[in-house]
């Protein structure tokens, strides 16, 4: 479908958007040569009704010089579905299809309007435990809205992507990747966990809350008990994680940015024992701009988004 996009297009740059409460990122990574990255982003106010907002956008293209930039868009969390599935055993050119008439059950719509996207995934080290696949669910009208708005916003797109792969693509950037790190990222309306180890994707986990409950007035009791059920959904999924894969205990939580959460380090660490540190974008790219921390944030699924092709599409597991 988003084949006849990919013609003519920049090579060695990749743009990301996605979309985040009131407000849209837009960033652009160029490649460098050398393992280098430069990054550029922008923040992009939204409208519901999307009349105004891809004429903004169409403002920060042309600005970014992105006319002929390929861009992945970023479903949000309402536009798709996780399903994890176990595979069925049959030829691998008749696998999606098999997995297809599985979803029947679990998908709230016609399987007529479903385009489904698979990842399957290594066998976790448990004996005996079947193959599973991780699919991915949105509807064929969802697709031709994303084409029809991003072609208003005149942005080249060639790629629909989801939150948890774009988090993977930035955690592969980290160091502590190598022996595995526990991602945690906060949008305004939910918050993402990721596991992921040497670019595998082990373990994706949505959270109810977002920056804005986060940063609701409370008194010290609620804020106290929002903390302890972030981190009681962290310490479950680290749980998961060591007792189902052969890996190393996780000893680091990356946090996304975000100003508005500078208590948050120090309470999870207090509750799980762990480092847990913000992740330093300037740690990671040659930044073209200074930016604000929570324009930062708001952009940083769509940085990950504009890092697609420096990771491979693996996951392991999901719950």
């Amino acid at each position: 479908m988003l084949r006849h996009f990919k013609r003519d297009l920049a090579k060695n740059t990749r743009a990301g958007i996605a979309f985040d409460g009131s407000s849209a990122g837009l960033a652009r990574v160029r490649r460098l040569g050398g393992g280098r990255r430069s990054l550029a982003i922008r923040v992009v106010e939204t409208d519901e009704s999307d009349q105004v907002w891809p004429d903004r956008a169409a403002s920060c293209v042309a600005d970014m010089a992105l006319q002929q930039t390929p861009v992945s868009t970023v479903l949000s969390r309402q536009a798709y579905q996780l399903q994890l599935v176990e595979k069925p055993n049959v030829p691998a050119e008749e696998l999606l299809a098999a997995v297809r008439w599985r979803l029947k059950d679990l998908i709230d719509f016609s399987l007529d309007e479903a385009v489904v996207e698979l990842l399957e995934m290594p066998r976790n080290a448990n004996a005996g435990s079947a193959s599973m696949a991780y699919a991915v669910v949105t509807r064929h009208s969802e697709v031709m809205r994303q084409i029809d708005v991003m072609q208003r916003a005149d942005l080249k797109m060639d790629v629909i992507d989801i939150p948890e792969l774009c988090m993977r693509n930035i955690a592969v950037l980290l160091p502590e990747d190598a022996y595995g790190v526990a991602f945690l990222h906060f949008t305004e309306e939910c918050g993402y966990l990721t596991i992921t180890r040497k670019g595998v994707l082990y373990l994706t986990r949505r959270l109810k809350t977002g920056r804005r409950e986060l940063t609701a007035p409370a008194d010290d009791f609620t804020s106290q008990e929002r903390i302890a059920g972030i981190a009681l959904e962290v310490q479950r999924s680290l749980d998961y994680y060591e007792s189902h894969f052969d890996c190393q205990p996780i000893t680091e939580i990356a946090l996304g940015p975000g100003t508005d959460l500078d208590a948050l380090p120090a309470a999870l660490k207090q509750h799980l024992g762990l480092s847990v540190n913000e992740i330093k974008l300037a740690d990671l790219f040659d930044l073209e701009d200074g930016w604000s921390t929570d324009q930062q944030g708001n952009c940083l699924l769509a940085i990950g988004a504009a890092l697609r092709s420096d990771a491979p599409t693996r996951a392991a597991v999901s719950r």
